[in-house]
């Protein structure tokens, strides 16, 4: 069976020919992303002897760190070694150690903002892994993103300057294109089922189904007995929502719009049906309930949904192929208003 094997960011190009400082790689579960990660990394210590910082989004996770993350790979690829890990500042993070040698830090979002006077400690890091950054369930720090851009500040730093260049991997079952950090970095609406590769400005997003483990999945026993849920037959990677004419069909409703939005002047209108939302062009911009896209959209009466708690309920809908669509036109005005 073939897995996911990692390569360094120096492999890749961004958007601008250059080298990233960000590698991102989603896929299907059980593809290898962690293992080859992790190997990764180890390699480059005892190849080029380069400390690498392993980043959790929770200071419990955490726990038997040493054997959390090389029980795996000592297995498969390093047999002849032991690593055990240290706490320090009462458990702010912990040092790696590779038969006995200083290999690396660990330390958690949560711990971001007092780990800044401890940014000297860090100045040998020259590699970051934030496995899973994406949570199953949706459940993020309040301002995760910017804890994550604090703790590789407080990284990047020593050795005479001021910013240094540490690259970050991030790895991930796909879960979610509403996730915090495909929003930050604005790819929520430009991904869809036949991205590969996304290259941006100082990033490279990398999607991944592995064939063969899709194949084994499905062939299994256990989930062949759970075929029918939703879980599993869609591997949970909605981005197949982005796709053109998904979900394009013209739909017979009644009664009034459930909201109405304005977008580049045009007006269109959202009905609630029972088990669909329908969008449509046409609409009344006076209604009780109505939206503006961009701010020449808005006015008095009309406001921005970015602060309604509406937003996350019509996201949620899109994710899981609820909502229709009268045109292709009609569909990619309704991107522009919930992709804010």
């Amino acid at each position: 069976m073939k897995y996911f094997e990692a390569k360094p960011v120096t492999d890749f190009k961004d958007a601008n020919g250059n080298v990233p400082e960000i590698l991102i790689v989603d896929g299907n579960r059980t593809g290898g992303k962690t293992t080859a990660f992790s190997r990764l990394l180890v390699d480059d210590f005892l190849q080029n002897g380069k400390k690498f910082f392993l980043v959790y989004r929770y200071k419990n996770e955490m726990k038997d760190i040493a054997e959390a993350f090389f029980k795996d790979i000592k297995s498969l690829f390093f047999p002849d070694y032991e690593m055990t890990a240290k706490s320090h500042a009462d458990g702010k993070y912990f040092e790696l150690f590779l038969n006995k040698h200083s290999c690396g830090y660990a330390s958690s979002l949560t711990m971001a903002p007092k780990l800044k006077r401890f940014s000297h400690i860090f100045s040998d890091v020259q590699n970051m892994f934030f496995d899973e950054y994406q949570d199953e369930n949706n459940l993020y720090l309040p301002n995760e993103v910017s804890s994550l851009i604090s703790l590789h500040t407080t990284i990047a730093r020593g050795q005479g300057k001021a910013v240094r260049f540490v690259p970050l991997y991030m790895a991930s079952n796909s879960f979610s294109i509403f996730n915090p950090y495909y929003v930050a970095l604005g790819i929520t609406s430009k991904i869809n089922s036949k991205t590969k590769v996304y290259r941006g400005n100082g990033f490279v997003l990398l999607r991944l189904i592995i064939k063969d483990v899709s194949e084994a999945q499905r062939a299994s026993a256990f989930n062949q007995a759970f075929a029918a849920n939703n879980y599993l037959s869609s591997s949970i990677d909605n981005a197949f929502v982005n796709d053109d004419s998904f979900n394009v069909e013209r739909k017979e409703v009644s009664g009034l719009p459930f909201f109405t939005f304005i977008y580049s002047g045009t007006v269109y209108s959202v009905y609630n049906e029972e088990d669909f939302l329908y969008v449509r062009k046409g609409g009344d911009k006076d209604s009780r309930s109505c939206f503006g896209v961009e701010q020449n959209d808005r006015g008095q009466n009309v406001r921005s949904i970015s602060h309604s708690p509406l937003l996350n309920r019509l996201r949620f809908r899109y994710e899981n192929a609820e909502v229709f669509f009268e045109t292709q036109e009609v569909k990619n005005a309704f991107q522009c208003l919930i992709y804010v």
